[in-house]
């Protein structure tokens, strides 16, 4: 509304500055052979004046954000329109340039997951190619540790195929949640029973520790089991031989906190929140092979989400363990 108001103030400005030229004639020169021609002159002068201002307010912005847009549907996102005197034209270019800075950094970011796929396909493909052709040249020996080998590249290769379609589903909020009441519990309890011999074989202490006072949550219980695994995991990717890792749970405004506290590598700021991105890795110069696929997080967050719930990390610093927690509200449906 005040884009056109501005359009029809510069109309009536054009009209008033005619009339106040023709009183001027009216008052001086009346009747004389120049009256008509400054008439004239002032009409088409005033009409000039209003298409150049009108060119240089409105039409010229415009046709820069048109231009502009034409260059990001062709896939150019690193322009961005300068700002404008024009109060609303400034507000619209300026929320352009937010738009195709926003395009810009996801298409970053997909350019970044598509590498980051192909590097983690990749690396056991290779070594599943190595060992085939090792058995063919007869240079590896048919043993059932090459198959078990074989074996776990394989394993791995579905375990990251299965995350991914997760994190395609959970990102399009193409899955339905299946909520009944459960308790926390006994689910933590579950988690954490089922979790031990991995905990044992590298040297790290698993325990949980859970409120008396813990009612029944309505959660789907499939969901809330892949967020729990996920981030028990990643602590104890995190946590060297001798550490310990805690999972915690209390009810209060009506919600569940969950917590899963560990005593690893830890975390400086700036990784707080970049560790549920995909893909992200804290230690630049771990393998992969050792590190996970950095999905697990991500994964988490979305299902989190989902629940209507809110997931964050804290962190003393580097060598200061992490501790990650997530919500549950009580919800009716």
């Amino acid at each position: 509304m005040n884009f056109f108001r501005r359009i029809e103030w510069l109309i009536v400005m054009s009209y008033f500055l005619i009339v106040i030229v023709e009183i001027i004639v009216l008052r001086n020169i009346s009747g004389s052979p120049e009256a008509n021609v400054i008439r004239y002159l002032t009409f088409f002068g005033v009409v000039l004046l209003s298409f150049v201002v009108v060119r240089q307010q409105i039409v010229k912005p415009i046709q820069e954000m048109r231009a502009a847009s034409l260059q990001v549907a062709e896939g150019e996102y690193g322009n961005r329109l300068p700002s404008y005197n024009n109060i609303e034209l400034n507000a619209l270019a300026q929320t352009f340039n937010v738009m195709t800075a926003t395009i810009e950094q996801s298409e970053q970011r997909r350019v970044e997951l598509i590498g980051d796929v192909a590097h983690e396909l990749r690396t056991p493909l290779n070594n599943i190619k190595i060992t085939l052709e090792g058995l063919i040249d007869e240079v590896i020996s048919a043993e059932s540790t090459t198959f078990f080998d074989m074996q776990r590249e394989i394993s791995r290769l579905q375990r990251l195929i299965s995350q991914l379609e997760i994190l395609s589903r959970a990102e399009s909020d193409q899955f339905t949640l299946q909520k009944q009441l459960a308790s926390l519990e006994t689910l933590l309890h579950t988690i954490v029973e089922r979790l031990a011999i991995q905990f044992e074989d590298k040297g790290v202490t698993l325990a949980v520790e859970i409120s008396a006072d813990l009612p029944l949550i309505r959660f789907d219980r499939d969901r809330i089991t892949q967020v729990v695994i996920n981030i028990v995991g990643n602590a104890l990717q995190h946590t060297p031989e001798g550490g310990r890792v805690v999972v915690s749970a209390e009810y209060a405004a009506n919600e569940a906190t969950i917590t899963v506290q560990d005593s690893g590598i830890g975390l400086a700021p700036a990784d707080l929140t970049r560790i549920f991105e995909r893909f992200y890795r804290v230690d630049k110069s771990r393998q992969r092979s050792s590190g996970g696929n950095g999905i697990g997080l991500t994964i988490a967050k979305h299902l989190v989400q989902a629940h209507g719930g809110r997931i964050w990390a804290t962190s003393l610093g580097p060598s200061q363990g992490t501790t990650i927690r997530f919500t549950l509200p009580q919800s009716t449906s």
